[in-house]
């Protein structure tokens, strides 16, 4: 690397109250991602890289695995500057297949295996996707067209790699997608710098070869890009977390191998419980990002005796993180959770509509400048320039990304998080473009207007909400047959939890879509719900417990036993946090996979029934 930012010049009548900086980004001596992990392989060798299950490899045995995965790769044609598919669930193949696939110079770009078939199809031709690499014992996607080869890694097969290229910094390291409003999802490009930095300038983390860093994070989410490159460029030991992982599994993992950094989504963090924080304190560091962290929540992480917690904040256009708070007591914590400062190489401007700089405690958009800024959006120069602007505060033709969040800036240069300036929420950690899925609707069903609305319900999760009005032609547009078509469109997390039909949608004396008044439309759990479940005549003390606790998580007013657990609207997290609640209130672990398997509540009732019955006779003997 070459240094820290440019020098950064105050507009006219700025002050430090509207532009804050963070210029002691720390001297990089590599150029790239895989000059800098082999310098990790010199200096750790013997030592574990990764873990997963009870297999273990060292940084000598994956650099062997990853130079022959790169052979076989390049005998496929692979060659410098190309984009290279990674369709895996999180692995240690998958890690094998994003060093092979640097070490030739070329990008990785991974696909969602969770994702639907054609949104995957779609981002694949977007990038030109020479081979799509897949785990050894897997099949080829449906959804490739079968022009590409799709390569079950088996690196064994293959000599190892030649010479290891001279890569720049500038040059590509990964793309990732995240949602657009177009209905397109937009492919981010993030460089070999910018990984560099991002991990060199975690002075928030401060990543040693003594640590255990914790994956758990999918590779198609941007922040893996931390979780991986953190452990394997610093010596430290990654441990990979297996799918569906509940938050009891994930305590045990934790303990296990004594993990020391340990990234959760904010929903996720927000949404464990006492005993499961209890459980996480021995980590030296606990990361959350992706949402609005909730104070509660942070204080009683550290009351009970968590050594340090950090607020992060940073769109993937800016690699992973560009602000972080970190906090050490409960007295440390203020509502609402500050953001943080910007990191090192990075700046952060507050700037006014007309780009002037906010005063200290005005509400602003946040720019972001500095050395982890993205190329930019694969194909696609005009949203690239509408997003990434020249940098007024700069005299070297450098640019800062226009993010789209309303913040406010304190004294000492931490932002407050505000809110959005247009329809963009965060689901799960993922950004979310609510125009993305109002285009997709229209696309499946003759619809004269549509609207998606995100609110919280009562459990404080994040939840969408779709209203459509048909076309005259075609009034019988069914909305739950249309949720079924956007299942197969859209991610689970940009699928609404339900979608209504209306005759109109409300308008603002503006003419706008008043989506205030929308969402008086959406069902709120009530003591109603609570007590209809509660005085079930045909329910027992348990059934009762769990349809409340899955009322209050899902939002629905009054749940019987017959309905599935997703077609309610459930997810991945809200899974989580019912297992969670399970755990605490019953002392019981539940599989997450249960939900994933059982077809309806009354069967998820009747195996927390089962577990409850099998710990009976131990708990006795306790």
């Amino acid at each position: 690397m070459n240094g820290g930012p440019s020098q950064r010049f105050f507009p006219h009548g700025a002050t430090t109250a509207s532009v804050a900086h963070n210029a002691s980004l720390p001297v990089s001596t590599m150029n790239s991602v895989p000059s800098a992990f082999a310098a990790a392989v010199r200096a750790h060798g013997d030592k574990t890289a990764l873990i997963q299950g009870e297999e273990r490899w060292s940084y000598v045995e994956l650099d062997r695995l990853s130079s022959q995965a790169a052979a076989q790769l390049a005998a496929d044609g692979v060659e410098r500057g190309d984009c290279v598919g990674i369709f895996m669930d999180r692995s240690a193949q998958a890690i094998v297949a994003m060093l092979a696939i640097l070490k030739l110079g070329a990008a990785y770009v991974p696909f969602d295996p969770a994702a639907p078939a054609q949104r995957l199809a779609s981002q694949a031709m977007t990038a030109q996707i020479r081979v799509i690499t897949i785990a050894a014992a897997e099949q080829a996607p449906d959804w490739f067209d079968g022009r590409t080869p799709v390569i079950g890694l088996r690196p064994t097969a293959a000599d190892p790699a030649g010479d290891a290229l001279d890569l720049h910094p500038l040059e590509l390291a990964y793309v990732i997608y995240t949602s657009g409003s177009t209905n397109e999802a937009k492919g981010v490009c993030v460089t070999h710098r910018g990984v560099l930095d991002l991990i060199a300038g975690a002075d928030y983390c401060a990543f040693s070869a003594d640590d255990a860093v914790y994956h758990g994070m999918s590779v198609a989410f941007d922040g893996s890009t931390f979780e991986i490159w953190g452990a394997l460029l610093t010596g430290a030991t990654l441990v990979i977390a297996p799918p569906r992982i509940t938050a009891n599994a994930i305590a045990d993992l934790v303990l296990a191998h004594r993990v020391s950094v340990l990234l959760l989504s904010t929903g996720l963090f927000n949404a464990l419980g006492r005993d499961a924080l209890q459980r996480l304190v021995s980590v030296r560091i606990l990361l959350a990002g992706g949402d609005v962290m909730a104070p509660a929540s942070a204080e009683q992480f550290l009351a009970l005796g968590g050594k340090a917690l950090v607020n992060g904040y940073g769109p993937t256009e800016v690699t992973t993180f560009s602000h972080c708070h970190r906090m050490t007591a409960a007295e440390h914590v203020v509502a609402p959770v500050s953001i943080g400062a910007p990191i090192p190489g990075t700046s952060a401007y507050v700037l006014s509509d007309g780009f002037d700089a906010q005063p200290l405690g005005v509400e602003g958009e946040l720019f972001i400048a500095g050395t982890g800024l993205a190329q930019g959006y694969l194909g696609n120069p005009a949203l690239t320039a509408e997003r990434f602007l020249p940098d007024p505060f700069a005299n070297d033709g450098s640019r800062m990304y226009r993010t789209g969040d309303l913040v406010t800036q304190e004294a000492d240069g931490r932002l407050n998080y505000a809110g959005r300036i247009d329809t963009q929420v965060k689901i799960r950690g993922f950004r979310v473009e609510l125009g993305e899925i109002e285009t997709c609707l229209r696309a499946l069903a003759p619809l004269a207007d549509a609207c998606v609305i995100h609110y919280r319900n009562a459990a404080d999760a994040s939840v969408l909400h779709a209203f459509v009005v048909p076309e005259r032609s075609a009034p019988d547009v069914d909305g739950a047959r249309l949720l079924d078509q956007l299942r197969a469109e859209l991610p689970d997390y940009m699928v609404p939890r339900r979608i209504d039909v209306l005759d109109a949608l409300p308008l603002t004396i503006n003419g706008k879509v008043d989506r205030r008044k929308l969402a008086d439309y959406a069902p709120v759990p009530t003591p109603d719900a609570a007590d209809t479940a509660m005085s079930a005549p045909s329910r027992d003390a348990l059934d009762r417990s769990l349809l409340v606790s899955l009322g209050h998580l899902l939002g629905q007013p009054d749940l019987g036993g017959a309905e599935n657990f997703f077609d309610l609207g459930g997810d991945s997290l809200s899974a989580m946090r019912f297992c969670a609640l399970v755990a605490e209130q019953h002392g019981v672990d539940l599989p997450l996979t249960v939900l994933f398997e059982v077809d309806s509540l009354d069967q998820v009732i009747q195996h927390v029934r089962a577990l409850k019955h099998d710990a009976a006779p131990v708990a006795e003997a306790v």
